[in-house]
């Protein structure tokens, strides 16, 4: 029985760069690249998403350190501060974290 059997091929782009990065990363780990970007797949649609949630707890603290700084105190004719408009941009930045496979 074929390994391919349950295995079809994708195409991905990446940069010159990226593509250095992950030879040279698969090399030191001694794993296949195929392996390593299903890995990433998986790991990215895993439910839990640690990526996501990763990603997200960046902007919550991005949001804190506005929210806490001393420009952020800074305030507009509008009646918000200078945190709050920050925060509103950054709010648009979080993502939906997947439910799994």
């Amino acid at each position: 029985m074929s390994r391919f059997k349950n295995s079809h091929p994708l195409m991905i782009y990446m940069t010159l760069k990226q593509r250095a990065a992950v030879k040279i990363y698969a090399r030191q780990e001694r794993i296949p690249v195929s392996q390593l970007v299903r890995e990433g797949i998986d790991m990215r649609m895993a439910p839990g998403d640690r990526f996501n949630a990763g990603f997200n707890e960046g902007i919550k603290q991005a949001k804190e350190a506005a929210k806490n700084s001393k420009g952020g105190q800074m305030m507009f004719p509008s009646g918000k501060s200078f945190a709050d408009i920050v925060c509103d941009d950054l709010n648009n930045l979080i993502r939906k974290e997947a439910d799994g496979l």
